[in-house]
């Protein structure tokens, strides 16, 4: 079978390479799977870069997450059938033609959702998810603030205000994304461009600062935010976006205040959904992936219109 692999880290047009490979065999439990589609994450680029959570023996395939065709099922195997159509959860190596992994890591795919929104439908979904409703326990009328709001998880969590009612700050890069903002219903934003952020804080928080957050942008952006929490906030790191294509140690530094960490007992925390995922029984994490099927057909939609395609 055909696979994108790198045997080396480094920038991915310098290291991955198309590579025949063997097929692996399936042992008891196990299934092999055709992959139809693996979407591209932040995640992988780290990863073939060398500075994920997660680094593979090499030589390995980036991808985390995609969706495919059941084609065979090892011994002992009841929960699936050939030809069941599944996403992976917890898998790695999905830049392959083929996947063997354990049956139990696939959820079956909805028949109304299509390949393209099926094979979104568990990172940046059930990363929203879990960071607002989970670990952030959100309720009703509660803030939220959140940094790279126009991004694919940020979408998912202005979905998620809307349906749960709590309200969202949203951090943005560009004054054109403040459409898209608007678009989900968010109300209140910042644009970095032309804001000063911390002066914003004061005014939409009355002075009282952030009582929560998620951050995936980290650098000197999450720390200006960790100075501007609520005593006793707390901030969930989830990703270090500005870090990408840097070579300078410098840029990977979160510059924080301990003075106002101390003396507020706010807490800034890592967080990371290949960490969360296993302690999760599967079906919860498949109930909650279902959440967003119908946010991730509408979206898959807007991409075929745009790309031309009925």
């Amino acid at each position: 079978m055909k696979a994108l692999i790198f045997r080396e880290t480094g920038e991915t047009k310098s290291v991955l390479e198309l590579a025949a490979i063997p097929t692996p065999a399936v042992a008891p439990g196990e299934a092999l799977v055709r992959v139809l589609l693996s979407p591209i994450n932040a995640s992988d680029l780290h990863m073939v870069r060398g500075r994920y959570g997660y680094q593979p023996a090499l030589p390995a395939s980036p991808g985390i997450e995609g969706v495919g065709i059941v084609e065979a099922v090892g011994a002992g195997v009841q929960s699936l059938v050939v030809g069941t159509r599944a996403v992976f959860v917890d898998t790695w190596n999905t830049f392959r033609e083929q996947i063997v992994c354990p049956a139990d890591k696939l959820v079956p795919v909805p028949d109304g959702l299509d390949d393209s929104a099926a094979a979104a439908s568990y990172i940046n979904p059930l990363t929203a998810w879990t960071l607002t409703l989970s670990s952030h326990n959100l309720k009703e009328g509660d803030w939220l603030l959140q940094t790279a709001a126009a991004s694919s998880v940020g979408k998912f969590v202005l979905q998620l205000a809307r349906q749960y009612r709590f309200k969202t700050i949203n951090v943005i890069r560009r004054r054109e994304q403040e459409t898209i903002i608007r678009n989900l219903g968010g109300k209140e934003f910042i644009c970095t461009a032309d804001e000063d952020l911390r002066a914003r804080l004061q005014e939409l928080t009355a002075g009282k600062g952030v009582e929560r957050a998620i951050d995936c942008v980290a650098g000197e952006l999450s720390a200006e935010i960790a100075r501007n929490l609520a005593p006793a906030g707390t901030m969930l790191v989830y990703g270090a976006l500005s870090s990408h294509r840097q070579t300078d140690p410098s840029k990977f530094i979160m510059p924080l205040f301990p003075p106002r960490l101390i003396y507020s007992t706010a807490a800034v925390r890592g967080w990371w959904l290949p960490r969360w995922v296993p302690s999760q029984p599967l079906g919860e994490v498949g109930q909650r992936r279902a959440i967003f099927s119908p946010c991730c057909r509408r979206a898959s939609l807007r991409r075929r219109r745009l790309c031309g395609i009925r």
